[in-house]
């Protein structure tokens, strides 16, 4: 799906680019981006409340909205949210239940890269300021993954750690390195570090609820029961 995306944004993003003769592979979609990134009417007056949390984009309050469902669903014994995570864990036994595997398979990709879609036009529209080039997104995407795992697939914990995850993308920005880049390039990878040491530690407490689908990435065949 990545590839597939990847490829699929290069391929609607291109001609335009082409079409508007920029001087550099890109194109600015100014009028666009200024509606995403348009804040609440009141901000500016509660002072640095407003400021740090009311001033962004109405994205950002989606993606909130998204992670605090997603965990409603998923955590809180809905017979949706149960049903998908038989299917994460054993798909097998859950079939045996009468669920259709492919159904919710199939579902939970589509809104899953729906999710991910959001986040690319976040990315563009409100964080580049309406300036897409093919592939821009950089290590975004895979950052968002690592926040995955960091947050142990918990949705709720993401919105906590998307802030934290957040500060130590940009922290190289505040720290004064001068002109060496090589310093800040291995700042940027704090994130990953960060992540990597929340791996090892969940690895070596061994609890059940602190690990992924069993099943997770793999094809499930009825042959096969």
């Amino acid at each position: 799906m990545t590839t597939f995306g990847v490829g699929l944004g290069n391929f609607f993003g291109g001609p335009p680019i082409k079409l508007a003769g920029a001087d550099v592979p890109s194109i600015a979609l100014s009028t666009t981006s200024g509606l995403f990134r348009t804040t609440l009417p009141f901000a500016d007056s509660l002072g640095d409340f407003g400021a740090m949390f009311l001033s962004f984009g109405f994205l950002a309050y989606v993606a909130i909205a998204i992670a605090l469902v997603s965990s409603h669903v998923l955590t809180t014994r809905t017979r949706v949210g149960l049903q998908l995570r038989a299917v994460g864990e054993d798909p097998a036994t859950a079939d045996a239940a009468g669920i259709d595997i492919t159904r919710y398979k199939f579902i939970a990709t589509c809104l899953g890269c729906m999710i991910a879609g959001l986040g690319g036009l976040y990315y563009v529209m409100d964080y580049a300021n309406g300036v897409w080039s093919n592939d821009a997104f950089g290590d975004c995407g895979w950052l968002a993954i690592a926040l995955v795992i960091f947050t142990i697939w918990r949705p709720n914990v993401s919105i906590l750690a998307s802030i934290l995850f957040g500060g130590l993308y940009i922290l190289y920005l505040f720290i004064p390195t001068g002109t060496d880049l090589a310093v800040k390039e291995l700042y940027k990878m704090l994130p990953y570090v960060v992540t990597i040491v929340v791996l090892v530690f969940t690895s070596m407490r061994n609890k059940r609820e602190n690990q992924p689908p069993e099943s997770l990435g793999l094809p499930y065949f009825r042959e096969d029961r």
